[in-house]
C-alpha cells in the first residue's frame, strides 16, 4: 500500500495508559496536517489513568471527514498485549500492523500482509535508558515505511509537541525507529 497516496488514512496507537500514545497521536496529527490532510484526533482510556487500555486515533482526509471514528485503521500500533486482544480484528488486509514484541507475547492471526514484531520498549530502554519514548521510536518505524512525510516534519512535530527537557531523548527515540524500519527492510531484502 502506498500510505503516501491515500486519500482518506485512518490510524490506531493503542496500549496501555501512560505509554504515550495520546502524545504520539498528537504528533502523528500534526504530520498530516503538514501534508495538507483535513484532520481528526481523538483518544480513549481505560478505567484506570495508567495501566488501563488506551488508544490514540487519527484521520486525515484530503476531502471532508464525514465520519469521525477510526473503524478499519491503515496503520495499527499495539504496544500492549490488552490492547491487542481488543483491536487486532479492525485491521485490513493491507493495513501495517507494527507490535511491541517486548510487551506482547501471544500473536494471533492477523488479516494483513504487513505485520511486523519489532521490540520498541526493549531498544529505548538499551539505547536511551528510558521506555518512556517508544511512542516516538514506532513514530520513526512509521516514518520509514510509509514515507507519510519527510523525516524533518517529523522533527518539527516532535520538538514542538514533547515536554521540555526530553526533545532530544525524543529525538534520538525518532532515529532509533528509523533505524528499526531499516534494519526490517534489509532483512527483507
Amino acid at each position: 500500500m502506498k500510505f503516501n497516496e491515500l486519500e482518506q488514512l485512518e490510524v490506531r496507537f493503542s496500549g496501555s495508559g501512560g505509554q504515550g500514545l495520546v502524545l504520539a497521536s498528537i504528533i502523528f496529527a500534526d504530520i498530516l496536517v503538514d501534508r495538507g490532510y483535513n484532520v481528526i484526533q481523538g483518544e480513549s482510556h481505560g478505567i484506570e489513568a495508567r495501566g488501563g487500555a488506551s488508544r490514540g486515533e487519527v484521520i486525515g482526509s484530503k476531502s471532508e471527514i464525514t465520519d469521525l471514528s477510526v473503524s478499519k485503521p491503515d496503520i495499527f500500533v499495539s504496544l500492549s498485549q490488552e490492547s491487542l486482544n481488543k483491536y487486532y480484528k479492525d485491521v485490513k488486509q493491507e493495513s501495517l500492523v507494527l507490535i511491541d514484541s517486548f510487551l506482547v507475547k501471544e500473536i494471533p492471526e492477523i488479516d494483513s500482509s504487513n505485520v511486523f514484531l519489532l521490540p520498541f520498549t526493549k531498544r529505548t530502554k538499551e539505547k536511551l535508558n528510558s521506555v518512556i519514548p517508544a511512542n516516538i521510536a514506532f513514530l520513526g518505524v512509521i516514518a520509514e515505511l510509509t514515507q507519510i512525510n519527510d523525516r524533518e516534519s517529523y522533527g518539527r512535530a516532535i520538538k514542538y509537541r514533547v515536554p521540555e527537557g526530553t526533545k532530544e531523548m525524543n529525538l534520538e527515540a525518532f532515529k532509533l525507529g528509523v533505524e528499526m524500519a531499516e534494519e526490517l527492510k534489509a532483512s527483507e531484502e
